[in-house]
């Protein structure tokens, strides 16, 4: 039904979404594609996105509940629609619960063009990434939570992005990987955590960058800090 989507950076942004922040129901009679966020600007692009894609206009709640994550209003928006989660769960978005459950990224990104690989780098950076700099040194950290036992498949879903990166000339650290907590059910949480270094920011800044205002303005003041500028050419 949405097969021609499939070249499509926006399908591939939405993609990055869900496996960030967002969420894939398929159980019983619920069809819900979910996405979480602080940012409502990230929530407006959500939106747009499933708008422009599916011509739905999702359902949004504010969420002022205490989590782990601490208080503060944050906004959930769904997706209700059968044919919309059965067709993202067919092109490889992975469903219910992302640290228990092995995944990939989807084929159709990975074959697809720098404009789809990126749309998709983006969200996940978006949701996932952090850059901050300690003793004046600069790094983007990407990181995400894996069940130990699918520690393997884990790390195998970073190198895949590791290898994107490198074929656009972004160098990244090694997987790198530890423990991170004991949960309910006795399984063991584990972290993965890839790392750029500040001579790589400039290439990410050209050819993945961050829609997050703040995240993009770090980036962008840590390239002006070092006189970058002029080398990228960007007018920042």
């Amino acid at each position: 039904m949405y097969e021609q989507l499939l070249n499509n950076p926006e399908l591939a942004k939405l993609a990055g979404y869900i496996t960030g922040d967002g969420h894939l129901q398929i159980k019983n009679w619920r069809y819900l594609t979910s996405f979480f966020s602080k940012d409502i600007e990230e929530v407006e692009a959500f939106e747009s996105i499933s708008q422009n894609l599916f011509n739905i206009t999702p359902k949004r709640y504010e969420d002022r509940r205490k989590t782990w994550k601490g208080s503060g209003l944050r906004y959930q928006c769904f997706i209700i629609s059968k044919p919309v989660a059965l067709f993202l769960q067919k092109y490889e978005i992975p469903v219910g619960n992302k640290t228990n459950s092995p995944f990939l990224i989807p084929s159709w990104i990975l074959n697809g063009s720098n404009e789809v690989k990126t749309a998709y780098l983006r969200a996940l950076y978006d949701n996932e990434g952090t850059i901050f700099s300690c003793k004046e040194r600069w790094q983007i950290v990407f990181r995400m939570a894996k069940n130990k036992i699918l520690l393997k498949e884990g790390i195998a879903f970073f190198e895949q992005i590791r290898e994107i990166l490198k074929s656009l000339d972004i160098r990244t650290s090694p997987v790198n990987y530890g423990k991170l907590n004991i949960r309910k059910d006795g399984s063991t949480s584990m972290y993965l955590r890839i790392t750029i270094e500040k001579p790589s920011f400039g290439n990410f800044l050209k050819h993945v960058g961050f829609d997050n205002k703040s995240k993009q303005e770090k980036l962008l003041k840590s390239l002006r800090a070092s006189g970058q500028a002029a080398k990228i050419g960007s007018d920042f």
